[in-house]
């Protein structure tokens, strides 16, 4: 897997931020002062007029392009509005969805650091101390998977989701955080490997949470709602906690996101390998290729115009729709449906974790 430099660029005349990614090299990323530009950038530009560039360029904005973005269709008048509603308005890094009891305070994190010259906050999960029944109140609410666990079975999670948060590094691109974002996140990855040996996903050192869609420099100007680059798993609170919210709908960005890490780690990294994912994914990819040439043709219609991208992100949108759509997964790819189920060793049409 390919590490990536990620340039964060301020815009001129308000506080959206570009991202500006240039793979090669030691995965990290670069916060700019205003005025100051990549390396081998020739003319000096800021987020205002690459927006306006981008309001006449619509290809740019594709349905989901590098794993989630907003959905086709869009008139470039919708698009204008859009953009001069996100550059405009200072987005809640919450969506009105958690209340201030639930956030950070100083206390939580001590390595934890907000700087004017860093538009971020750091918690360093070995330094987050949740306790079973934090956890479990937060879980409880907003996460139907766990909810649905036997006892036993949830303590089992909540051991593992302890581990998984200690074990990484969360960026938050505002100024307030909130204790569900690392644990629901966390969790997420939880639910994805719960029947398999390996969980950790070393080699995604660090989690980037962005309030809304963040975007991206590269090739095309677009909105992303979640992605994997280098060293690190990116993802929109907003566009995680819908996916939660509709827990059956077949579209969740936390799970499609950790899928690609989880594939990454086991075969491009080949690091910390759980061997039943690693042993049974030629299944997959023999039935998964079989069902991919399905959807192709007109009635076949479980599987988003996206997945048929290419087959990394047909793996991507299986894991969401097994776990989000079993029955429609197991009504019309029964083979399918089988061969994930002992790839990740899970079985949510049983309600078997």
């Amino acid at each position: 897997m390919p590490f990536d430099t990620t340039y964060h660029i301020p815009s001129g005349e308000n506080s959206t931020t570009i991202n500006y990614i240039v793979p090669g090299g030691d995965t990290v990323d670069i916060y700019l002062q205003k005025g100051q530009l990549p390396p081998r950038t020739d003319s000096i530009f800021y987020v205002d007029s690459l927006l306006k560039n981008f309001s006449s360029t619509p290809s740019g904005l594709n349905k989901k392009e590098d794993h989630y973005i907003p959905g086709p269709g869009m008139v470039i008048t919708f698009i204008a509005v859009f953009i001069f509603i996100l550059v405009k308005v200072k987005r809640n890094i919450t969506d009105g969805d958690a209340d201030d009891s639930d956030a950070f305070t100083p206390t939580d994190a001590p390595r934890s650091v907000y700087k004017s010259t860093q538009p971020y906050l750091t918690y360093y999960g070995d330094e987050l101390s949740f306790s079973d029944g934090e956890l479990t109140g937060i879980l409880t609410k907003r996460f139907p998977y766990f909810t649905a666990l036997s006892p036993s079975q949830k303590t089992r999670f909540l051991n593992r989701l302890q581990n998984f948060i200690s074990n990484k590094i969360f960026k938050i691109h505002d100024d307030k955080g909130y204790k569900e974002m690392p644990v629901l996140i966390s969790a997420a990855a939880i639910q994805l490997t719960f029947g398999l040996e390996k969980y950790l996903l070393p080699n995604f050192e660090f989690i980037h949470v962005y309030p809304q869609e963040f975007m991206r420099v590269q090739e095309t100007i677009c909105f992303l709602e979640g992605n994997v680059s280098g060293h690190a798993i990116n993802l929109s609170w907003k566009h995680f906690l819908e996916g939660y919210a509709n827990p059956n709908d077949g579209q969740n960005v936390g799970l499609h996101e950790l899928a690609h890490a989880l594939y990454y780690q086991t075969f491009i990294v080949e690091e910390n390998v759980d061997p039943t994912f690693r042993n049974t994914f030629d299944n997959f990819n023999s039935y998964g290729n079989k069902v991919f040439e399905q959807e192709l043709q007109p009635g076949n219609d479980l599987y988003s115009d996206y997945a048929l991208k290419n087959f990394q992100e047909f793996w991507a949108e299986s894991a969401e729709i097994f776990f989000e759509k079993p029955a429609e997964m197991k009504a019309a790819y029964p083979l399918l449906y089988d061969t994930i189920k002992t790839l990740l060793n899970q079985d949510p049409y049983n309600n078997i974790a």
